[in-house]
């Protein structure tokens, strides 16, 4: 019995053994493959790269896909923005109309949407302000002619000496007063907008007529009219608008970081939207010193003559501006690139066997090159055949290690 149970002890002790030989045979094979692992790539904790972005190939995968690499450089081009837009009415070519005096509405003249010629009658205002500003202006002609009469007849008295020197002077003083009053008289009536031959008609009229006649200033068409007829206004509101759409501005609204690239004079391409095929081409007329306040981007003006009545006011656009500075930007063959998504994406090299996919910003193509704004630095390489292996194999290996 005893000698049955020692056998069992010694088999029981040549079985763990036999484990533990083969435990410590496989742990001294897999050492010295994670050391040789090690000293080929860097952690990512180290070099920064998510694991997940890196390709990593076997020997046998670099002979098949033979992949070509170019070093990343830069050159000087000009430099193309694409910014939003917005179009308003240009200098010049929009009047905005006002009434001048306290009064009532008596005739609305023309519509909105309907021709305007310069100088055409809009609207009428009977006032009591213009009643009495005409009657000034009669009664200062009628002392302006009593004077001159006057003047005339003591400067034939003081040749026949028959009446004094002084009386003559005192006869001209006054002439000289009410000439000056004449002038402001109709200064006042001119300030309010009465052309010169309405206020010379005053003088042949019999009566009085209180309207005061609005006109445009400016050719075009009538836009927003705030006012009925019969309605009472104050001095200084809004009657209405009148546009000449024949010239526009359109103001382009650039992020402060590519303003320093553009100047007056740089040429702009303006359409309705993105690789729209109708577009219009104009140059920077003067860039605003300072942010705008709601948007904080530096405002670009382009004033722009209209084709067909395009563009108007208020329309959205797209502004694409080839600046005149030359800048210094990155250039990559397209065929390099690839997209994930919308994202456009390329292979660096890291090692002779790895390479990371990353994410750039292109925000314009020339050519047969992509122009690269942000995610790659002078002198690392690129993939440039073979990317849609890369692409492939950067998938399997994400499907891998979920």
């Amino acid at each position: 019995m005893k000698k049955l149970q020692f056998i069992r002890r010694l088999v029981l002790v040549n079985l763990l053994s036999f484990v533990l030989v083969i435990i410590y045979s496989c742990g001294g094979k897999q050492a010295p493959a994670q050391k040789e692992k090690g000293a080929s790539d860097s952690p990512p904790s180290v070099s920064g790269i998510k694991p997940e972005n890196l390709v990593r190939l076997s020997e046998k995968e670099i002979a098949e896909l033979k992949i070509q690499t170019i070093a990343v450089t830069s050159s000087l081009v000009n430099y193309s923005i694409d910014v939003p837009g917005v179009v308003f009415p240009a200098p010049n070519h929009v009047s905005i109309i006002s009434t001048p005096i306290d009064g009532r509405i008596s005739r609305i003249a023309i519509q909105e949407g309907e021709e305007v010629r310069i100088g055409q009658e809009l609207f009428s205002i009977e006032s009591l302000v213009f009643g009495n500003m005409v009657s000034e202006y009669l009664q200062s002609v009628s002392e302006e002619t009593f004077q001159t009469s006057r003047l005339h007849r003591l400067q034939q008295l003081v040749e026949q000496t028959i009446s004094s020197k002084s009386e003559l002077d005192r006869a001209n003083s006054d002439y000289q007063r009410a000439k000056t009053t004449v002038i402001a008289a109709v200064s006042k009536l001119k300030a309010i907008g009465v052309p010169a031959n309405e206020i010379n008609a005053f003088r042949t009229a019999e009566s009085i007529d209180p309207t005061l006649k609005i006109h445009s200033p400016i050719g075009g068409s009538l836009d927003q009219r705030s006012v009925e007829l019969g309605q009472s206004v104050n001095a200084l509101q809004m009657l209405a608008r009148v546009l000449d759409i024949s010239h526009v501005l359109v103001r382009g609204y650039v992020s402060p970081e590519d303003a320093r690239y553009i100047n007056k004079g740089d040429s702009v391409k303006i359409s309705r939207r993105q690789n729209d095929p109708f577009e219009m081409k104009a140059v920077v007329t003067s860039i605003n010193p300072g942010l705008d306040e709601n948007n904080r981007s530096v405002v670009v003006n382009v004033l722009l003559a209209s084709k067909d009545n395009w563009p108007k006011p208020g329309e959205s656009l797209r502004l694409s501006i080839s600046t005149s500075s030359q800048t210094e930007v990155i250039t990559i063959p397209i065929e390099a690139l690839t997209y994930e998504g919308n994202d456009p994406i390329v292979f660096v090299q890291i090692s002779e066997s790895t390479f990371e996919k990353r994410k750039v910003v292109v925000p314009e193509f020339r050519d047969k090159y992509a122009v690269v704004q942000k995610g790659l630095e002078k002198n690392e390489r690129l993939a440039t055949t073979q990317i849609f292996s890369l692409k492939a194999l950067s998938r399997f290996d994400k499907i891998a290690e979920e």
